[in-house]
């Protein structure tokens, strides 16, 4: 079971809220949260304010902390592994912006917080192409806006 604070309709304060995820899938990791930030794209989605949201709606797209499951298939990552997840929870793998590294560009990718649940629990899951390792020496504490409006400054940059 995960344990999450979600919206249950457009604008409502997030209540606690308990969901069975299913079986983690075989490219998957699951994520122990240890922090997640709090971002204007989370309260948008919470009152559906660009149309997309689908409730019970269980926000937060900047995810630190600890990988407690890998799916069959991950071979990338380990247990107790420290990462991140930030606004995308998986990619196609198979369009040429994802074969081009531009995964950001993907037109078939998976929102953290888009029909999926996101880290405001204790739990999160998502595609280990979208998990991100962060160094051991990080200040985890600060990571959280890194994953969103860093990549955001950064992307264009590139």
């Amino acid at each position: 079971m995960i344990n999450a604070y979600a919206a249950m309709s457009p604008g409502e304060k997030l209540t606690p809220y308990t969901f069975e995820p299913g079986a983690l899938g075989e490219n998957e990791v699951e994520i122990t949260v240890k922090y997640c930030g709090i971002c204007h794209s989370d309260i948008s989605m919470i009152d559906n304010d660009w149309g997309m949201s689908s409730y019970p709606l269980v926000a937060g797209h900047e995810v630190v902390g600890v990988i407690n499951q890998i799916g069959k298939e991950v071979t990338q990552f380990h247990v107790g592994q420290v990462v991140g997840l930030g606004w995308y929870a998986d990619y196609c793998e198979s369009c040429e912006q994802c074969h081009n590294g531009d995964e950001n560009l993907c037109s078939d990718l998976t929102g953290t917080i888009v029909s999926h649940h996101g880290g405001f629990a204790d739990k999160v899951r998502a595609n280990a192409n979208s998990v991100i390792a962060l160094p051991e020496n990080i200040d985890l504490e600060s990571v959280g806006p890194l994953l969103c409006g860093g990549v955001t400054v950064f992307n264009p940059l590139v």
